[in-house]
């Protein structure tokens, strides 16, 4: 195999789990700080602190992630480490196939079809009152299936034969050379995705390839960074 890219649930489940110290350790520090009542008569003008909202919001924040570490830990007890393998000649590259397998270290029993979904998605650059944030934009999506028999430890199989492009390069300042006008426009339906209109080029591109299929207990689940071809590694990720 020409290249290799490792997906590990414990490393998701110990980044949730430090998430949810840091939410847990800023609800008590915020709750140390605020004046509770002296009684707890509802009809008293102190009885709500507005920042106990605060306290509420981070208790729910280090609950939520506590859930998630948890999943993630049942998952990788369950399936383990998952690695992409590549075929010859390696990297992603526009405009050929892109072909490998993703290999899980444990079986999986699916209920049905894996499904792999490979996405490229473009990161865009926003100022919002004086500073500069990120978002992340779909650009380019393909799915494919796997019979719900197939021995995950010795790999599920994909193809996926990409475009000659995208879209526009990614750009590290945003501006293409030469630029005099530019706009960038969104426009969000409720309900609907996010469309992004815009004659600025991406600060950074990245592919994601996600297998999923229904199995006992939580879904299977995997998502990898996919490496791209030695000549084509512009931008940078998110």
């Amino acid at each position: 195999m020409a290249d290799s890219e490792q997906f590990s649930p414990a490393t998701r489940a110990i980044s949730a789990v430090g998430i949810a110290v840091l939410c847990a350790g800023g609800a008590i520090w915020l709750g140390m700080q605020l004046g509770w009542p002296a009684s707890f008569d509802v009809n008293d003008v102190d009885f709500v602190n507005p920042l106990s909202i605060m306290v509420l919001a981070l208790v729910c924040g280090s609950l939520w992630f506590a859930g998630k570490a948890g999943l993630w830990l049942i998952r990788h007890r369950a399936f383990g480490r998952v690695v992409l393998e590549l075929d010859p000649p390696g990297g992603l590259r526009l405009g050929r196939a892109f072909s490998g397998r993703l290999r899980v270290q444990k079986p999986v029993a699916a209920n049905g079809p894996f499904r792999l979904v490979l996405t490229c998605i473009d990161v865009h650059e926003f100022e919002d009152n004086g500073r500069f944030k990120t978002s992340d934009f779909p650009v380019w999506t393909a799915e494919q299936t796997v019979p719900p028999q197939t021995d995950a430890t010795r790999g599920l199989p994909f193809r996926f034969d990409l475009p000659a492009s995208v879209g526009m390069d990614p750009v590290a300042s945003g501006i293409l050379p030469g630029s005099v006008n530019r706009h960038r426009a969104t426009v969000h339906v409720p309900g609907m995705r996010k469309v992004l209109a815009s004659n600025i080029p991406p600060v950074g591109r990245y592919w994601k390839l996600v297998a999923t299929a229904p199995t006992p207990g939580p879904d299977f689940r995997a998502e990898v960074i996919v490496p791209l071809d030695s000549q084509k590694r512009k931008g940078r990720l998110p």
